[in-house]
């Protein structure tokens, strides 16, 4: 049952309504010689979340809001790959940038979980407003509309067009201008809790964690490992 208080919902978009499809990364590294699983990649992934959680809370506790937060969390990434692959110091650069050209191709975040659309109409049918927030290279809007998803959407925020990026509360009120609602009355989904949680409660709305890889066990926030589990995030008083 749709909660009253809250008639918003926006969404981060990669590693929550996209992701990238990183079993291709692995058999690449494999065919290299550096033999790579997925779970090499979910552990990297939660390696980087960790490490920029470490450095950026303690940035919006103090309201010290750097830009490129990104950063942080890719360099860690990398890192914890290499050193799960046992990539040895001569190949981690090259091995890095070829993953980096991978990663910044907005084409090969395009999976989709079957679960998704399903469920973005039926926030459509029980009168949501929905919207992106992207910290994005200016192509988000483009690879929602490739996927199928870009039709569930009132609008799509991506940083490297509107000059701000999350945490800054800015691209939040924004997204909340754009759609007519408060910030009480809106929710905020996203996959690193400095960064989407943190920006979100920074703007006054709810942030949710979209964890599908266990980077997180214990947070301050609601946890989802799907997107029908919200429905008990909207459905609770």
């Amino acid at each position: 049952m749709k909660q009253p208080s809250i008639r918003a919902i926006f969404f981060d978009a990669g590693n929550t309504l996209l992701f990238p499809r990183v079993e291709e990364l692995a058999e690449d590294l494999t065919a290299q010689g550096y033999p790579a699983t997925v779970e090499d990649f979910y552990a990297a992934e939660r390696r980087g979340k960790h490490k920029l959680d470490a450095w950026l809370w303690p940035k919006i506790r103090s309201g010290e809001l750097p830009r490129m937060v990104d950063y942080v969390y890719w360099a860690e990434y990398l890192r914890a790959l290499m050193d799960r692959i046992l990539a040895p110091e001569g190949e981690r650069e090259r091995l890095s940038r070829r993953l980096i050209e991978r990663f910044k191709d907005i084409r090969f975040w395009s999976r989709v979980f079957p679960e998704t659309e399903p469920y973005l109409d039926t926030l459509r049918t029980e009168g949501y407003y929905l919207g992106v927030i992207s910290n994005s290279v200016g192509t988000m809007e483009e690879q929602l509309r490739r996927a199928g998803l870009a039709p569930y959407f009132h609008m799509v925020l991506d940083s490297a067009l509107v000059g701000v990026e999350k945490p800054h509360a800015a691209i939040f009120h924004l997204a909340l201008e754009r759609v007519g609602v408060e910030a009480s009355e809106a929710v905020f989904v996203g996959d690193i809790h400095a960064t989407d949680v943190g920006g979100a409660r920074g703007a006054g709305l709810l942030g949710v964690l979209m964890d599908r890889v266990g980077a997180y066990s214990n947070p301050d926030c609601p946890r989802i490992t799907s997107l029908p589990e919200l429905e008990h995030v909207l459905s609770s008083g």
